[in-house]
C-alpha cells in the first residue's frame, strides 16, 4: 500500500509543477509585441513600368500543332486488325494446330487445304483468315502458305509474315 500512496504523491507533485510552469507571467512578451506593432512600416516600392513586347504573328498556313490544345492520343493504329469483322472457322485454332495438306486450283483461283485438329479439311484462299493472331492469307503456292499476322506488343500492333510449309506426313 505504501508504493501506491507514494505514486499518488509523486503524481500530485509533478502535476503541480507543470501547472505552475504554464502559468508564468507573459507581460514582457506582450509589451514587445505591442512595441513592434507601433513601429511605422517601410514604404512600398512602386511597381516597375514594363515596356510592351512586340506582337508575334504566326505565318499563314502554319501546320504546327497549337501548344494550347491537347495532343490527340486517340490515333488509330495502322496495323490494328478489324475487330468488328466476323471470325472465320479456322481462327478458333492456333497455327501450330493447323496443317497445310495440299492445294486445289479452280480456274485462276488457288485454294489451300487446311486440316483442323479434329481432322476436318477446309479450304482457304488469299484474303481468308486463320489462326488466333488475325492471320490473313497473302500467298498460296503448292508447297507453302504465307500469312500476315497482327500481333500486339506493348499496346502497338505489328505485322508479322508467317510461312506454313506443306505437311507431307513425314516427321
Amino acid at each position: 500500500m505504501t508504493t501506491n500512496y507514494t505514486q499518488k504523491i509523486v503524481l500530485l507533485v509533478a502535476l503541480s509543477v507543470l501547472l505552475t510552469a504554464c502559468s508564468s507571467d507573459n507581460t514582457d512578451l506582450q509589451n514587445y509585441i505591442n512595441e513592434v506593432k507601433q513601429r511605422p512600416g517601410r514604404p512600398i516600392e512602386p511597381i516597375p513600368k514594363l515596356s510592351p513586347l512586340p506582337i508575334f504573328k504566326y505565318p499563314e498556313g502554319d501546320v504546327r500543332r497549337s501548344p494550347f490544345k491537347p495532343v490527340n492520343v486517340h490515333k488509330t493504329d495502322q496495323f490494328a486488325p478489324d475487330q468488328k469483322r466476323k471470325k472465320q472457322p479456322l481462327e478458333m485454332f492456333p497455327l501450330d494446330a493447323l496443317k497445310f495438306v495440299g492445294t486445289l486450283k479452280e480456274g485462276n483461283v488457288i485454294w489451300a487445304l487446311i486440316k483442323e485438329p479434329d481432322n476436318q479439311v477446309l479450304r482457304v484462299r488469299i484474303g481468308d483468315y486463320m489462326g488466333q493472331n488475325y492471320g490473313r492469307v497473302i500467298a498460296i503456292k503448292e508447297d507453302m502458305l504465307k500469312l500476315e499476322e497482327s500481333l500486339q506488343d506493348a499496346g502497338k500492333w505489328q505485322k508479322k509474315v508467317t510461312t506454313i510449309n506443306l505437311d507431307t506426313g513425314k516427321e
